[in-house]
């Protein structure tokens, strides 16, 4: 692809139409572009000026005002004009010493135009130029274009036009989503964006949400790096450029824009499509939770359409957003559906095989376990920690998480999804972010059931030993207890008590006339030992 610069006061001091002419002062500042050019013919020209406007003058206004001269060069700097240009001879023989050695420090470039030209000649022959080398780029942006939107269309994909604007403009280029990490890409990681990482979690301000270019510098690796922001409506994406990227490089940054414009199409399709085999995905993954009384062939066929290996070891992870708010549900689903892509970006590894479903409300983690006989329950925690902490930084909501023990094939994923599900749902607010599901202790299982349904419950079974006395009360629930603890045995529950058998015999004997029930029916000894587990409790709690 020809190169194609716009137009700059080098170009301008080389062009043999206009010679001779001169840069006088501000030669550090031939870089400049020319995008306009106007004729200085009034005094009042400081409010129009432009940036990149070349100003052409025969300096009749300026001749005997060198307060006004001065204003004029430091307006001029101060909008980043290309320049100015001033007929010698003609209404000023000399140029200020103080007005050629301010432009040299405001770098204005401070040009001496031929004699022998007018000013109309000037401007006609500089427009001319002006609009050759903007044709110029515009069919340099066109054929650029052209050769992105062909890599696209011919199916070789967003990485391999990436890798053509890398060749084209003889630098590394990576593209960066919207959680700066690597899209489209083997390398994983990449010193600058950790390094940006690191600013942001010692809440340095980066520019991250800006709509313009920017770029930083390394100290370590004295590496600067050009970010260009790819705006899309599924969220910003970036490319990362190694080197600075000047803001007068017209046929780079040119072809950077031409690139995003192509990027930010094929993003969106990309994203619509992806979203939709999610939208699918979790359908059919939904749909083999529901169905009732599964048999294995379902299971394998329901297997198979989702992809995932039958034979193969899991454990599935439960994620429940724990402070959403009052969402409407499509707020509600869109969050979702953007934790979702995170979460698989995120987890995206040769080493991490995940295979992630939004069910309802829930986020649905269902990990291929390689070495099932390994402990691999830290790994599971310290890995949806991490995630954890980044769906805090980039969603700020905070998610709790819920493991199911292992299963050694798919068939058992009901059991696992049940086991994660009530591993998350128990979780309190002091609780860790993620916990493994475990068969649950009476006093366990208590703790989770209001105390007011505790206290109502014990109080329906007892209610009419609770009218006794208290010291009554207290004697007839310690026999009761002991009772039911030592297996309905009157002998056992003597020793424990250190009374007579006769004794013991006539205090449960009161109890069941009391509670009109029979001690030695099954179903009234679970019921009460429930009861008096209750009571224990509520008496521990207090």
């Amino acid at each position: 692809m020809k190169e194609r610069d716009a137009m700059d006061i080098a170009q301008l001091l080389n062009q043999k139409e206009l010679q001779p002419i001169k840069i006088v002062a501000g030669k550090r500042a031939k870089h400049r572009q020319i995008r306009t050019i106007t004729m200085m013919d009034a005094p009042d020209i400081i409010p129009y000026l432009n940036p990149d406007q070349f100003i052409i003058t025969t300096a009749y206004h300026l001749k005997n005002n060198l307060a006004y001269f001065k204003e004029l060069i430091i307006e001029m700097a101060k909008k980043e004009c290309a320049g100015i240009g001033i007929k010698k001879n003609r209404f000023l023989y000399e140029f200020p010493k103080d007005i050629l050695e301010l432009a040299d420090e405001l770098e204005v470039p401070f040009i001496e135009l031929p004699e022998h030209l007018s000013l109309g000649e000037i401007n006609l022959i500089v427009t001319q130029f002006i609009l050759h080398s903007e044709a110029a780029l515009l069919t340099y942006a066109m054929n650029a274009h052209r050769q992105f939107t062909d890599i696209i269309f011919k199916g070789q994909g967003i990485n391999q036009l990436v890798k053509h604007l890398s060749s084209l403009i003889k630098r590394e280029v990576y593209l960066i989503n919207s959680y700066l990490r690597p899209y489209h890409s083997s390398q994983q990681y990449i010193q600058a964006l950790a390094s940006i990482q690191k600013m942001m979690e010692h809440h340095f301000e980066i520019p991250i949400f800006s709509t313009s270019s920017w770029h930083f510098s390394l100290l370590d690796n004295r590496s600067t790096y050009s970010f260009f922001p790819i705006n899309i409506n599924s969220g910003k994406h970036f490319l990362l450029i190694e080197g600075m990227v000047e803001p007068n490089d017209t046929q780079l940054r040119l072809l950077i824009e031409q690139a995003i414009n192509v990027l930010s199409f094929a993003i969106l399709q990309e994203k619509a499509l992806q979203q939709q085999k999610r939208k699918i995905r979790n359908q059919q993954f939904s749909d083999l939770l529901e169905i009732p009384q599964i048999t294995n062939d379902t299971i394998k066929s329901k297997a198979e359409e989702l992809h995932i290996p039958l034979l193969q070891a899991y454990v599935c992870i439960v994620g429940r957003l724990r402070h959403i708010g009052n969402l409407h549900p499509y707020q509600m689903q869109q969050l979702l559906d953007q934790i979702h892509s995170f979460c698989e970006e995120s987890l995206q590894s040769p080493w991490i095989h995940m295979h992630i479903f939004t069910v309802k409300n829930d986020l649905v983690f269902l990990y291929e376990l390689q070495y099932p006989e390994m402990d691999f329950k830290l790994f599971i925690t310290e890995l949806f920690k991490e995630l954890s902490m980044s769906i805090k930084q980039y969603f700020h909501q905070t998610i709790s998480f819920g493991a199911s023990n292992m299963i050694p094939n798919f068939f058992d994923i009901h059991r696992a999804m049940k086991e994660a599900q009530s591993a998350v749902h128990f979780i309190s607010p002091q609780s860790p972010l993620i916990s493994f599901y475990t068969i649950k202790e009476i006093d366990e299982l208590l703790q989770m059931i209001p105390e007011n349904d505790l206290r109502n419950y014990q109080q329906m079974i007892f209610k009419p030993l609770l009218a006794l006395p208290m010291e009554e009360q207290q004697i007839l629930f310690e026999t009761l207890y002991e009772y039911l603890e030592n297996h309905c045995q009157i002998s056992e529950t003597a020793k424990k008590l250190f009374v007579h058998r006769n004794t013991v015999i006539y205090r449960l004997e009161k109890c069941s006339a009391l509670l009109q029930k029979d001690l030695k029916d099954p179903e009234v000894t679970i019921q009460l030992r429930l009861a008096l587990r209750i009571r224990n409790h509520l008496i521990l709690e207090q």
